[in-house]
Formats: C-alpha cells, sequence, structure tokens
C-alpha cells in the first residue's frame, strides 16, 4: 500500500504539543469512548543543500488504540502492533521552533504530514483512516495519500476483504463496473498500462466501512492522472446488503448511529 508515495527519511526536533484533539465516538448510549489524538511536530536542518525539513503527525498511540478494543488485556492484536512508529532524532540535528503546523509552503523545506482519525466506530468494529502529504525540497509539488484500516474490536484483528465478501465475483464485478465508469480514465489506463490497478479495490488500506455505506479510495497516478487527485466512490448500504451476510452487514451497520467529533 502507498506504492505511488515517496518515501523520505526525515531526522528531526521533535516538540509534543500535547492532547489537544480529541475523538469522542458514541457507540451507544450514554457510552462514550474518548480516545485522544497525540501531536507531534519536529524540524531539522542537516546544513545540507535541502537540508530542512518538517515533520508533522497526529496519531493514536498504542495505549489509546488498546482502549478501542473490547479485550482490552489483549495486546498482540494487529490495531496494536500496526501503531504508528516514529524515526529517532539525530541530536546534532534538532532545530528549536515555535511551529505548531508543517504549512511552511517553502520550496527550500521537506514537508511530511501523517494524520490519523478515527473515521468510523461501532460495537464491532473500528475504521481508522491515515492521510499522508509529502514534499520534497525543491520540488514541483507535494503528493497526498489516503488509506483505510478496518478492525474487529473484540482482539484488534484486521479485517480484509473476503472477511466482508467472501469470494463473491459478483461483487468485485459491481465494483469494477462503477470504477472503470465513474472514476477511471481510459486514456491514462491504456497509455500506463494501468488495468492491474483497478483491481486494487480489493487490497487493505484502499477500502473502508463507513457511515454511508463501503468507500473505495484509490492513490494518486493509480487509474487517474494526477490532476484527478484522490479518485474514490461509495457503495451504500442498500447495495451491501445484498452481498454481505445477514451476520456480517450487522456487525458492520447493525448497531446503533455512532458519532465522531473533534474538538
Amino acid at each position: 500500500m502507498g506504492k505511488k508515495i515517496l518515501s523520505f527519511l526525515f531526522v528531526a526536533y521533535t516538540f509534543v504539543l500535547g492532547i489537544n484533539t480529541y475523538a469522542n465516538n458514541m457507540i451507544e448510549k450514554d457510552k462514550v469512548i474518548n480516545v485522544p489524538i497525540q501531536k507531534i511536530l519536529r524540524f531539522i536542518d542537516t546544513k545540507e543543500e535541502y537540508g530542512k525539513s518538517c515533520e508533522e503527525y497526529s496519531y493514536i498511540s498504542p495505549g489509546q488504540r488498546l482502549k478501542l478494543l473490547k479485550q482490552n488485556n489483549f495486546m498482540f492484536g494487529d490495531i496494536l502492533s500496526e501503531a504508528l512508529s516514529i524515526s529517532s532524532v539525530d541530536p546534532d540535528h534538532l532545530v528549536e521552533t515555535n511551529l505548531t503546523e508543517c504549512n511552511i509552503q517553502d520550496m527550500h523545506v521537506s514537508e511530511y504530514k501523517y494524520s490519523e482519525t478515527l473515521e468510523y466506530l461501532n460495537e464491532d468494529i473500528v475504521t481508522i483512516e491515515v492521510f499522508q502529504y509529502s514534499y520534497g525540497a525543491g520540488a514541483a509539488h507535494g503528493n497526498g495519500h489516503i488509506s483505510h484500516y478496518i478492525y474487529d474490536r473484540e482482539y484488534g484483528m484486521e479485517l480484509n476483504w473476503n472477511d466482508f465478501f467472501g469470494k463473491s465475483e459478483a461483487f468485485d464485478r459491481y465494483v469494477l463496473n462503477r470504477v472503470v465508469k465513474e472514476i477511471a480514465d481510459e486514456d491514462f489506463i491504456t497509455y500506463f498500462k494501468a488495468s492491474t490497478q483497478l483491481f486494487n479495490f480489493r487490497k487493505e488500506g484502499y477500502f473502508a466501512i463507513i457511515d454511508k455505506g463501503l468507500l473505495i479510495q484509490y492513490g494518486k497516478y493509480e487509474i487517474t492522472p494526477g490532476s484527478s487527485g484522490l479518485p474514490s466512490i461509495v457503495v451504500p448500504k442498500e447495495v451491501l446488503k445484498q452481498y454481505m451476510t445477514k451476520e456480517m452487514y450487522e456487525t458492520c451497520f447493525g448497531t446503533k448511529d455512532q458519532m465522531i467529533m473533534e474538538s
């Protein structure tokens, strides 16, 4: 996942801004899970050409991810092992700054932003959205990417396409037809021989259970030119009900409505 995203190795000064963002998730009446979003910003200067860089992270710590599980003493679920790991800092490159976000807009400074959001939460599953943006100093423009990861709340195991839809070729054809008709660029796919990328929707990170149904999210330059941004479609619940088992549909949507807010 993230094949089209440039990999930047930044070493930077860590400035912890503290916990100032909260996701309040209503999963049933009078029961609220408060999961703080931790924020870190760091800036470095290696004194080399294009050696200045800024990194910004907003993420759910392993301890807070643990709160999302019903079995909160279970330590080996994917939701914990896939928690963000931030590289260490070279003390010689530390630069103090009063920045609160990496929005420098300076072509001589590299930027990297990483942000996690609780996209969906009910009694049985949780969807975490991951947004990444990278800009290399001197480049013409930066690149953004969005991916999603779905976990069961019993033991925090990541759920894949087959968990939701089995090996239903009919549903695969339904999604593929919508992708081709609604968001794919035929000329781009033909020129770059990118037809295999159309099937990425089955891969982890490319799909998500959300309040409206099933989100299919592609990356930049995968099935469209970069000017098209990050193409996506949503499969509504009434369609999903035709392809999911009754048990799985209730797991995804049968509980009380949830509310996610940030403050």
